[in-house]
């Protein structure tokens, strides 16, 4: 049963521990599983910018108490995109402060009216992080940038926790069971987790054969210490990589520069930890290139509306994808 969690630290800005880079997924597509809507990476609109992975979260809550978005000039922005404001879907916000950011005016989440002094008390885990980097959200607004958050794709799966390859169950976020859609509610990750889980035991129930044990085969070299990957030059780079031209918005030309820097990552790398963790970052970078139109966690700028021929899931194996990004290429070279 494969319970491996999700894939944000593949991004450089984050709420997710190193541990959730994508492994599991890039394991299964390997082994020839079938991966449902990769493209679709939900961001949290309001990190709190202050240097720390993962980021530390400014929870929605402070929005919903009347918290506002400004830039550094002090002007509201979000009104003039969403008649909602800040509190409009998880996915425009991103967007709306994802702009900022990269105009230079910055982003930053104003409490200090809306609930000003009573902040200590009603968000003590906020507070706590603001305080230790120096700002005091009483007073201060706080900055803050779009980080990855959790991802909708992932191993397809079946009803019953079943995935495409005999024998191989998956739950949680490594998974991609149709809860979700193209953008995600947050209790549903608890569904995914918690009543998933529970059908899989009920489906695994009596198939097992009487335990015995087996010896692991070689580990090609591989341990357990975080630092050979998440410390390593490659997975920096990948990182950067993917919030650079797979990240809030994106575009073809990004997406084909993404699959190209990818091929060669792959082509130089010997480890078979980052092998996974790459070959997840390719099936997200060629979903994305293939669904030309935006819908929920994902964004083209130049495909900047629905289209209904879209409106259905995306399957892929890593075969169809390896395809899918070699006749990219080969349409670029041309």
């Amino acid at each position: 049963m494969l319970c491996s969690g999700g894939l944000g630290h593949l991004y450089a800005v984050t709420t997710n521990p190193w541990e959730a880079c994508g492994q599991g997924v890039g394991m299964a597509a390997r082994a020839g599983a079938i991966i449902a809507d990769p493209e679709f990476v939900q961001f949290h609109p309001t990190a709190i910018d202050i240097g720390k992975d993962p980021a530390p979260l400014a929870t929605e809550a402070l929005r919903g108490d009347g918290a506002i978005l400004v830039n550094s000039k002090g002007r509201r922005f979000m009104l003039d995109i969403h008649p909602d404001g800040e509190l409009a879907p998880r996915d425009v916000v991103s967007r709306g402060v994802f702009d900022e950011v990269k105009a230079g005016r910055g982003a930053f989440l104003d409490c200090t009216k809306a609930i000003g002094k009573h902040f200590p008390d009603m968000f003590p885990t906020v507070y706590a992080s603001c305080m230790a980097a120096g700002i005091d959200p009483v007073t201060q607004p706080i900055p803050v940038a779009p980080a990855v958050h959790y991802h909708m794709g992932g191993v397809l799966t079946d009803g019953e926790g079943r995935t495409s390859i005999d024998g191989l169950w998956a739950a949680g976020e490594v998974t991609s069971t149709g809860v979700h859609g193209a953008n995600r509610l947050a209790s549903n990750s608890l569904l995914e987790a918690v009543v998933f889980a529970a059908r899989i035991a009920e489906n695994i129930k009596g198939t097992l054969p009487t335990p015995k044990l087996t010896e692991w085969g070689d580990n090609a070299g591989e341990n357990d210490d975080p630092v050979t990957v998440e410390d390593s030059p490659p997975f920096k780079r990948l990182r950067g990589l993917m919030s650079e031209c797979v990240g809030v918005v994106r575009t073809r030309e990004g997406l084909l520069q993404a699959i190209r820097e990818i091929a060669e990552l792959e082509r130089v790398n010997t480890r078979l930890r980052f092998a996974n963790i790459i070959t997840t970052a390719k099936l997200i970078a060629v979903a994305a290139l293939q669904r030309t139109e935006s819908r929920g966690g994902h964004f083209r700028a130049d495909c900047p509306e629905e289209r209904p021929e879209w409106q259905r899931r995306t399957y892929l194996t890593l075969a169809q994808a390896e395809r899918l990004a070699a006749e990219a290429a080969e349409t670029e070279s041309a």
